[in-house]
Order: structure tokens, then C-alpha cells, then sequence
């Protein structure tokens, strides 16, 4: 009704100035006749109490459904772990010398390198190429070995054509056996016929030896049984032999079976022919069974019969 009232008083006034504008004298004239009032429109009328509870209810469902819209925030994720410190380990095992390997933690400290996949490898690459110690590139090289991922050949192949000190080159060419593969034949071969240190050739040939080649376990076979071999590197090449046990390596145990009485020949010897399953050895391992030998040798010989007649 207010607005309605300001239309028309506007609309007169429009009407006065348009005449006074135009100079209209004409007393006669009769004024305009204003529009008709426009109908008025009632008030709506309150609504009642029940229409009013229905208008509650659909804002509260409207207010929960805005709510259940809202984006719930992500679960908060745990804190990530943080990486080893291998790189302290590592000096700290490096300083204890053969000492660290007979320490738990270090048992500890090589599943962790494990557990770190390809992070650990290449940790211990690094460690074996810029290490400025014969103590921490033998530390590498062992590790490398017992992780036995043979992705770090490469490393230890290039280490051995420049490493100087001995205990080293013969870790890191055993450690190159215990990995070898096929990829590894070609340097295990040049370490086995051309290295001046017969520890480094050994080891080259028991990798050789490994991979199946015939020229590996023949080498094995003479440094075993020559008579320039320092005594004390008979066990390992034996033991090297055992590992692979070769059907023709099988003369050698069976000998040993009846010319010796060290109980460490003996043991390995009994192994290796159960292992390969060797018939002919049988009547030897039935008098070791029921001999005087000791007690470890003639449960040995029973289990490397039971083997054999499997």
C-alpha cells in the first residue's frame, strides 16, 4: 500500500511540473484524472501449527543432509618410520673387524640391509667402491654375499680388478661365487686362470663349479689333491666340493671313506655321497655305521644310507 501511495505522488507531481514546463494557463482545463488505485492485496494469512512442524522438520533434514554432504576428513596416516642410519651401523661394524660378525646385532644390522631391497644393495656398492678401508670393503663385500642379490655383481667385478689387499680379493671373489649366475662366468674364469693368489682361484673355481662347468670342478678336485695346497685349505675346497657334489667328485669322498680318520674329512665326505645318491659308496658307509668311529660318524653314515636307498 506504501508503494502504491509513492507511484501516484510521484505521478502527480510529474503531471504539475510537466504543466508549469509547458505554461499551461488554461484555468478551464480539468486536472487529470488519477488512475484507479490498484486492489490491495491481503496478508497472507499465519500458518498453522501443523504446516509449521512440517517446516521444522524438512530444515532439520535439510540441515542433516548438508551435513552428511560435507567431505569427512581422511584418516590421519601413521607417521612414516624413519630410514636405518646404515651408514653409522656400518663404521661401527667396520671398526670391530672379525669380531662384528660374531655379534647379534650384526645379525640384526644384515636383515635390515635385506629387508631394504634394492636400497640396501646399493648402499653396500657404494660402501665397497669409495670405502677407505680394506676393513670396510671386506665389511661390504660379506654383506653383499649373504644379501645374495646377484644385482651386485657388477660392483663386486669391478672391485676385484683393482683391489689390492688379499683378505679382500678373496672375499669378494668368494662373495662373486656364492652370487654368480651365468653373467658371472666369464669374470670367475678370467680370476680362476689368471689371479696370482690361489685363495682367489679356489673360490673362482667353486663359483665356476657351481654354474655346472666342468673346468671349475676339475680345478677344485687338483688343488684339493695337490700336494702344494697349504694344508689348512683342503677342508674348504672339500667343502666346496661337497656343496656342489659333482657324481664325478665321487672317487674322492669314497676314498676318503676308507684312508682317513678325521672326523671333519669323514663328515663331509659322508655327506657328499648321500647328497649325490652314490650306490657304490654303500658298503663302506655299512661298516662306518656299525665301526668303533664316533658317535656322529655312525649316525652320519646311517642317514647318507637311508638317502641313497630312498
Amino acid at each position: 500500500m506504501k508503494t502504491s501511495g509513492a507511484l501516484l505522488l510521484g505521478f502527480l507531481l510529474g503531471v504539475v511540473a510537466t504543466a508549469a514546463i509547458t505554461g499551461a494557463r488554461r484555468l478551464d482545463v480539468p486536472p487529470p484524472v488519477p488512475p484507479p488505485a490498484r486492489a490491495v492485496t491481503p496478508a497472507p494469512a499465519p500458518p498453522s501449527e501443523a504446516l509449521a512442524q512440517e517446516n521444522r522438520k524438512l530444515r532439520e533434514e535439510l540441515a542433516e543432509l548438508r551435513k552428511a554432504a560435507v567431505p569427512a576428513s581422511p584418516p590421519e596416516r601413521p607417521a612414516a618410520k624413519p630410514a636405518p642410519d646404515f651408514k653409522a651401523k656400518f663404521a661401527e661394524f667396520a671398526d670391530q673387524g672379525f669380531a662384528a660378525f660374531q655379534s647379534p646385532e650384526f645379525g640384526e644390522f644384515r636383515d635390515q640391509l635385506k629387508s631394504a631391497g634394492t636400497d640396501g644393495t646399493r648402499f653396500l656398492m657404494e660402501a665397497l667402491r669409495s670405502a677407505t678401508t680394506a676393513g670396510e670393503r671386506f665389511l661390504a663385500a660379506a654383506l653383499m654375499e649373504s644379501l645374495k642379490d646377484a644385482s651386485a655383481l657388477p660392483a663386486l667385478v669391478e672391485a676385484l680388478g683393482k683391489e689390492e689387499d688379499l683378505l679382500v680379493r678373496r672375499m669378494i671373489s668368494h662373495a662373486m661365487a656364492v652370487l654368480g649366475t651365468d653373467a658371472a662366468e666369464a669374470p670367475l674364469r678370467r680370476a680362476m686362470t689368471a689371479d696370482a693368489d690361489l685363495g682367489v682361484r679356489v673360490n673362482s673355481a667353486y663359483g665356476l663349479a657351481k654354474l655346472g662347468r666342468e673346468d671349475g670342478r676339475r680345478m677344485l678336485e687338483e688343488a684339493y689333491l695337490s700336494a702344494g695346497t697349504p694344508p689348512e685349505y683342503r677342508v674348504p675346497i672339500l667343502s666346496g666340493l661337497v656343496d656342489v657334489a659333482a657324481p664325478a667328485s665321487a672317487p674322492i669322498f669314497r676314498r676318503i671313506l676308507t684312508d682317513t680318520k678325521e672326523l671333519s674329512y669323514l663328515l663331509l665326505a659322508i655327506t657328499a655321497l648321500g647328497k649325490m645318491k652314490d650306490t657304490d659308496s654303500l658298503a663302506s658307509l655299512q661298516t662306518l655305521s656299525v665301526s668303533d668311529s664316533p658317535e656322529t660318524v655312525r649316525q652320519a653314515a646311517k642317514k647318507a644310507i637311508d638317502e641313497i636307498r630312498k
